[in-house]
């Protein structure tokens, strides 16, 4: 059975036992993932989903939303 490491802690995992970043696709432990809360739009309908993100790509997600939030206030639709 291969074995692989998680990329923040070091921890020796099993296949069965790691975790993707949805982002940037490094493998995690379940101890060190995080989870963000997105919007999905589909045809039919708008529902929220989580996904898994490491702790190097989750201020990023965050930033990016304020940012979006903010420029939308300052600029309003164009």
């Amino acid at each position: 059975m291969k074995t692989y490491n998680c990329s923040t802690c070091e921890r020796e995992l099993e296949e069965r036992e790691i975790r993707y970043c949805s982002i940037c696709k490094t493998i995690l432990c379940i101890d060190c993932v995080r989870y963000v809360g997105i919007r999905r739009k589909t045809i039919y309908r708008e529902y929220e989903d989580t996904i898994p993100v490491c702790n190097n790509c989750f201020p990023k997600i965050r930033v990016r939303g304020k940012l979006a939030k903010i420029l939308d206030e300052v600029f309003g639709n164009i």
